[in-house]
């Protein structure tokens, strides 16, 4: 595993965090997003995670990498941040 690269989606994830979470504030009315996975998988594509992947994906592929990403890491309560831990799990996969 690259930790340069963990690091680097790690930092790629939070700030789609910090951009989502203004979504739901402003444009949902603060309203859970339901489709979370798409949006965030979207903002990261946009941002450059083909780049730190060393490879192109798709917003689809990476919408469906979250999803069950997410469930894996909420059924194994990770010690990791969600951040981190899909990271991580993103490295794995895809490099």
């Amino acid at each position: 595993m690259n930790p340069n690269a963990v690091t680097q989606i790690a930092r790629l994830l939070s700030q789609a965090g910090s951009a989502h979470h203004q979504y739901e504030q402003t444009i949902l009315k603060g309203v859970y997003d339901q489709e979370w996975p798409a949006w965030y998988a979207n903002y990261v594509i946009e941002h450059g995670l083909a780049n730190l992947l060393n490879q192109e994906v798709t917003a689809g592929q990476i919408s469906q990498f979250f999803i069950e990403s997410y469930q894996i890491y909420r059924k194994e309560g990770s010690n990791l941040g969600w951040v981190d831990y899909t990271a991580q799990q993103l490295v794995e996969k895809f490099c």
